[in-house]
């Protein structure tokens, strides 16, 4: 069973969600895809929220994964553990609450970490995401929040 999250907003009170938009922007600002949040909260004591993604290369999944490490190491956060960057197929960044997965398409397919999470929450995410005005008046300073106030389409912008 695959419980579907409404929106973002159902995510709102689990403790990682203000590093969870962090994360989520510095994967889509790097033109990752098939974003996917699960929601492990009451299911797993592992963690909180996970995040999935895919990138087109080795290359950029290395290069969402620095984005992600930068832009949390900015905001004060650490990673606990990271693993996989010597080989950049597969990424996975953990930071307690929130675990981040960074895949090329073959581990994606191979893997299928949200089929062992089944009966977890899931929201896909899409750069459009930072065009929501409450998730704008939370981060009017973000490449994609930017981009979308002035009228780009955030998914398309070239990054700056």
């Amino acid at each position: 069973m695959n419980d579907s999250l409404n929106s973002w907003r159902d995510l709102q009170d689990a403790p990682a969600f203000d590093a969870l938009e962090l994360v989520l922007h510095a994967i889509l600002s790097k033109k990752g895809e098939d974003v996917r949040v699960l929601d492990l909260r009451g299911i797993s004591d592992v963690a909180d929220l996970y995040v999935i993604a895919t990138g087109g290369s080795e290359t950029q999944v290395e290069s969402i994964a620095k984005s992600v490490l930068d832009d949390l190491l900015t905001a004060g956060l650490k990673p606990h553990h990271q693993e996989g960057r010597e080989s950049a197929k597969w990424i996975l960044l953990d930071y307690f609450d929130l675990v981040v997965h960074i895949m090329n398409e073959n581990a994606r397919v191979y893997y299928r970490l949200e089929d062992l999470w089944n009966d977890a929450g899931t929201l896909d995410i899409t750069a459009d995401y930072f065009a929501d005005p409450e998730v704008a008046s939370r981060h009017p300073g973000l490449q994609l929040v930017r981009a979308a106030a002035e009228g780009l389409n955030p998914g398309t912008e070239d990054d700056a």
